[in-house]
């Protein structure tokens, strides 16, 4: 089994190119709105693209295979080993509230799809498991 954190770490300290493309066995998609569960999806072979930028202390997340629209996210790079959480910087619209949990086994991405009233939006969570590709 692959380590995802360490994968997604060593590729920011010391690989040369500047793209990670990342392929999962498994992603399940759960949607919430206001506090209760209203859907899950499953799906296989999904992918997920990490970008190093210009400052050593942010990179950026390509989400691929979202349910509505491929969309992307900066962050802080990771320096813990075991587990890491942050913030994810510079969601696009509608997109809000978002973090990003990286741990050995699994991926998890948590974000609001915002709405004008708050009874309307809808809370995502995306967790990526057992990494099949690395190119």
């Amino acid at each position: 089994m692959s380590n995802i954190l360490g994968k997604i770490k060593n590729f920011l300290e010391k690989s040369s190119t500047n793209t990670l493309e990342i392929t999962f066995a498994q992603l399940e998609i759960e949607t919430y709105q206001n506090g209760k569960f209203l859907r899950q999806f499953q799906r296989n072979n999904r992918r997920i693209i990490i970008r190093r930028l210009k400052t050593n202390s942010l990179a950026k997340m390509d989400v691929v295979d979202n349910i509505a629209f491929r969309f992307s996210f900066r962050f802080a790079t990771p320096t813990a080993n075991l587990n890491y959480k942050s913030e994810m910087l510079q969601l696009p619209r509608p997109l809000a509230q978002g973090i990003v949990e990286i741990e050995a086994e699994k991926l998890v991405l948590e974000f609001v799809i915002d709405a004008p009233e708050e009874r309307l939006r809808v809370k995502v969570r995306h967790t990526y498991a057992q990494i099949t590709d690395i190119a």
